[in-house]
């Protein structure tokens, strides 16, 4: 007698026939279905309509044997509310967005200033906003922009991510970490940071790049700014 292994899984040859209409036959006996070999992979259950509704014991497949008790359009609000539910489960109303207001878009500014030095900041600088130094229609996250006009309390930003200009404390403004290694580059060193293992904190002559816009105005020589002397140049009358 040849021997055969037992069967962990339903075999696809004894699924159902006509499922849904109430006289479910199987594939290969073609007696009512659950025939005798499907029966010994599944459980049985009663759907909320009555009707009876078998699940596979050693997979994820179930069988509706009854008419239908929902439509498709129905499934379909349903999955919807189930993946509304879940998500608002995982992110409370309190952390939406609210509706953005209106802001000027404008295109990347042809500007570029990489600070070579305390208070050295000029519009062209990039820039990380800190979490609230925007509308909270932007999220409480970290944005990048750029400095387009210098200021105190305010500077003016260009947003990198949609490109609207916002007026934003200059305190929450922090200069973008490739500044220090374009700096670091420019000095002709290969490192700014102490050495060690772990967390290097920065050296004491770079301390600057750790700074916020607002220390670095308060650090800007006196006399004239390069944007005001740029201005006086232009329109100075030659003799």
């Amino acid at each position: 007698m040849d021997w055969t292994p037992r069967l962990t899984r339903l075999p696809d040859s004894h699924l159902p026939l006509g499922v849904g209409t109430g006289q479910a036959t199987c594939r290969a006996c073609g007696t009512n279905w659950p025939c005798k070999t499907a029966g010994e992979h599944l459980s049985e259950t009663r759907c909320v309509c009555g009707s009876a509704s078998w699940w596979e014991t050693r997979g994820p497949r179930n069988w509706h044997i009854g008419p239908r008790c929902y439509t498709s359009a129905q499934a379909v609000v349903a999955q919807a509310a189930d993946l509304g539910a879940a998500w608002a489960a995982h992110y409370p109303p309190s952390h939406y967005y609210p509706v953005k207001p209106g802001r000027r878009r404008r295109q990347e500014p042809p500007y570029d200033h990489t600070p070579a030095g305390p208070g050295d900041v000029q519009p062209g600088t990039w820039v990380w906003v800190r979490p609230g130094g925007l509308h909270p229609g932007w999220g409480d996250i970290h944005h990048l922009g750029m400095v387009t006009a210098l200021g105190t309390p305010k500077c003016e930003l260009w947003l990198h991510i949609d490109g609207t200009v916002h007026q934003v404390r200059a305190d929450h403004l922090i200069l973008d970490g490739y500044i220090a290694r374009r700096a670091a580059r420019a000095a002709g060193l290969t490192t700014i940071r102490e050495p060690g293992s772990g967390r290097r904190p920065l050296l004491p002559e770079w301390k600057w790049v750790d700074w916020t816009i607002a220390q670095h105005l308060e650090h800007r020589p006196p006399g004239r700014t390069p944007e005001e002397a740029a201005q006086l140049d232009l329109f100075s009358v030659q003799g």
